[in-house]
């Protein structure tokens, strides 16, 4: 390692020493440089620099350049170059760098004994930009807008790169880069919507960047073909007119028509706007071809010349003669004939009502008079047609004529007449019924009366009639009902009962459509209507007194019968007496004291020491009501009930408050209990003694008020003595509530 630093030493002293004494050298270059349009006097300057310890003759140096590689200019320093000493020198031949592109230019240094050559030579590239050509973008074209497509290219350009295509849709103030972004001489438009200007942009390296000049795509839309205007119906005996075409963008190419609907057209005029067609005899469409330019040709609207025919009067069939009842059919048009704009009605064939109505056929419904029909159809431009007319024949519903009132006689004597009124038919026939209409008999009379004397049951008779156009009719019904004499049979029983007690009665053998019950409790005098047309009756209520009844028998319009009269004899109850109410505490007993009759009963007799003595002990737990039931010497009942009220003593509770604000609870002073203590006295004072209420037997029915008027709020004094018993109370009752 000491041997390898020892060497170098060495090495650098030796170098350093052989260039301090001879070393020339290039340290760097001033010009040429890259530029913008270069000419050929281009100057060469170099830094020549004395490396070493002494002054170098300038006969000794020879500098150099070569542009591109050609032939050598050489030129020696013009004076010494003192040792340490730099020196910019430029060549006195002038350098040719006009050509556009880049440029190499070498210099060396050349000195006789000059041990380095490594530092003897500068080699650099020169750029020369030439001033762009920007070119121009090929062509200007006008397109369709929607799908569209093409190519613009770059024209005439030289010099530069392309770095990018825009395109401006505001005539050019404001551009924006296509995309992706094109650095080719062409560019592939598809799909421009409107006008839209393209330019390239260069740049121009050295030299200032440039723009080509524009090509505008023009946009054209699509051509309107316009409308046709003067479409008409035309009757075909005067078939001429003018179209017009209005609202298209682009000139017209011809006029086309067809009779077939649209396929196959004819060409039938030229370019213009409007065309003038003249005697046609059948419907024609036309339309017209409009120039597209740069989009497809385009065809306008449709106009259509309806021809209509001129048609015959329409025939109708369906002329009739109807019942009122039955007035319905069809009238119909015959043959050939145009579209139907309405049917007409009339009731006298001179004036004429619309009807709604579009088809060959209309169907009349239930019509009340005779009626005319005629249809009319369109003629177009041509005259409207009225068909011949229909006439339906309407007959009225003969009025129906009368036999008069029906009549009720009794069987016992039959004779009258029937006569028919009203009537302006034929008659057919009389009929008659004796099963209530269900089969009718003819009776071979065509004369408008019939004497029914000496008719033994009950028959219906009706008036066949002829109808004529209408089905043939019966007159009304009348009906002659006989009516049998009622029987009224036997009325059972007189008898006698008890007071309080009922009895039935019984009619036996009566006949007859209806019974009327009656009673009478004077003996006769007057008589009342009971709500009973049975042949039993049971009395009721139960009776109080003597009453006698009967029976009336009603068959129809024969004289009413009345039955014999049956009387019931009222027995008088024996009178019983139970004694008088009572109320005992809970677990007390009371002896009951019962009277009247021969012998009698008590009821209920569990809770007695003997149910069948006048006087038995009672021993209830809860309030009772005793019956005492006695019965006489005729065998007749009589009852009366004692209650006996059954006190609890412990419910007896004075309270202590009245809330005097109406809401249902403490609205009184209450005492509870107060009802099983009859006669119970109390006296109510304020704080200074005053009496303000009192009462000898209290019912609860204090509200707090004293002469009507409601007392202060506040605590006042009681006192309350328990009726029938010695027992006294005393204390406070407070009012609230009188705010």
């Amino acid at each position: 390692m000491l041997r390898q630093y020892i060497f170098l030493l060495i090495l650098s002293v030796t170098f350093a020493h052989t260039t301090s004494a001879q070393d020339v050298w290039l340290q760097n270059h001033f010009s040429p440089n890259s530029g913008c349009s270069l000419s050929n006097l281009e100057t060469v300057t170099v830094l020549v620099n004395n490396n070493s310890g002494g002054v170098m003759l300038s006969n000794t140096i020879q500098v150099y350049y070569t542009i591109d590689g050609g032939s050598a200019v050489n030129q020696p320093l013009s004076s010494n170059l003192t040792a340490g000493a730099s020196w910019n020198f430029s060549f006195a031949v002038k350098a040719n760098l006009s050509a556009c592109g880049a440029h190499i230019v070498k210099v060396w240094v050349s000195r006789p004994l000059d041990p380095n050559h490594l530092n003897d030579t500068l080699q650099w590239t020169v750029q020369n930009d030439c001033p762009i050509v920007p070119g121009t973008v090929m062509s200007d074209i006008t397109v369709c807008q929607g799908a569209n497509a093409g190519t613009l290219s770059l024209s005439g350009w030289t010099h530069g790169t392309i770095t990018s295509w825009e395109s401006s849709t505001n005539g050019g103030s404001t551009w924006t880069p296509t995309l992706p972004n094109n650095t080719t001489p062409s560019y592939a438009y598809a799909n421009v919507n409107q006008n839209t200007q393209y330019h390239v942009l260069i740049d121009g390296g050295y030299c200032p960047d440039d723009t080509s000049s524009f090509a505008t795509i023009t946009v054209q839309s699509p051509p309107v073909a316009g409308t046709i205007l003067g479409s008409d119906s035309l009757c075909e005996n005067l078939a001429n007119g003018v179209l017009n075409l209005s609202g298209n963008s682009m000139p017209v190419v011809q006029w086309e028509y067809s009779t077939t609907g649209g396929s196959p057209w004819t060409v039938v005029g030229g370019p213009a706007t409007s065309y003038n067609y003249t005697g046609l005899t059948s419907s024609t469409i036309y339309r017209v071809l409009v120039d597209g330019g740069a989009c497809n040709d385009a065809y306008s609207d449709t106009a259509l010349i309806y021809v209509d025919p001129i048609y015959p009067q329409t025939v109708l069939t369906g002329s009739d003669s109807l019942c009122i009842t039955n007035a319905t059919g069809v009238v119909s048009g015959t043959g050939s004939f145009g579209t139907v704009l309405g049917w007409e009605w009339s009731n006298n064939g001179f004036i004429w009502n619309s009807v709604t109505n579009t088809s060959g056929i209309y169907n009349y419904v239930n019509l009340t008079q005779t009626t005319y029909y005629r249809m009319i159809t369109e003629g177009g431009q041509c005259p409207d047609v009225i068909s011949d007319t229909a006439i339906i024949f309407v007959q009225s519903i003969p009025v129906q004529p009368s036999l008069g009132q029906s009549d009720t006689v009794c069987a016992a004597l039959v004779n009258g007449i029937l006569s028919l009124s009203g009537n302006s038919s034929t008659i057919i026939d009389w009929e008659s019924s004796t099963d209530s209409g269900t089969i009718w008999n003819p009776m071979t009379n065509t004369t408008s009366s019939y004497d029914y004397s000496g008719q033994s049951v009950t028959t219906i008779y009706r008036v066949n009639l002829d109808g004529w156009f209408c089905p043939d009719f019966y007159s009304d019904t009348a009906i002659i009902k006989l009516d049998t004499p009622p029987v009224i049979g036997v009325l059972n029983q007189d008898n006698s009962v008890c007071q309080f007690t009922t009895d039935s009665l019984s009619l036996v053998g009566a006949v007859a459509d209806s019974l009327r019950w009656e009673f009478s409790l004077d003996n006769g005098a007057t008589w009342q209507t009971i709500a009973n047309s049975d042949t039993n009756h049971i009395m009721t209520p139960a009776i109080t007194g003597d009453i006698q009844f009967q029976v009336v028998a009603i068959n129809g319009v024969c004289p009413p019968l009345t039955s014999n009269t049956v009387t019931i004899t009222m027995i008088p109850a024996p009178v019983s007496n139970a004694g008088n109410d009572t109320a005992i505490y809970i677990g007390e007993t009371v002896t009951l004291n019962g009277s009247g009759g021969v012998t009698g009963i008590w009821m209920p007799g569990s809770t007695l020491s003997d149910s069948l003595i006048t006087n038995p002990i009672a021993t209830p737990s809860t309030t009772t009501n005793y019956v005492y039931y006695v019965i006489d010497g005729t065998g007749c009942v009589g009852r009366d009930t004692v209650v006996i009220t059954v006190m609890d003593p412990i419910q007896f509770n004075i309270r202590n408050v009245i809330t005097m604000n109406n809401d249902l609870v403490n609205d009184t002073w209450n005492i509870t209990g107060v009802e099983f203590f009859p006669m119970t006295d109390v006296k109510v004072f304020n704080q200074y003694g005053k009496l303000i209420f009192e009462s000898g037997d209290y019912k609860n029915e204090w509200v707090g008020d004293y002469k009507g008027s409601k007392l202060p709020n506040g605590t006042y004094y009681y006192v309350v003595q328990k009726g029938g018993t010695e027992e006294e109370y005393k204390g406070t009752i407070t009012l609230l509530g009188n705010e």
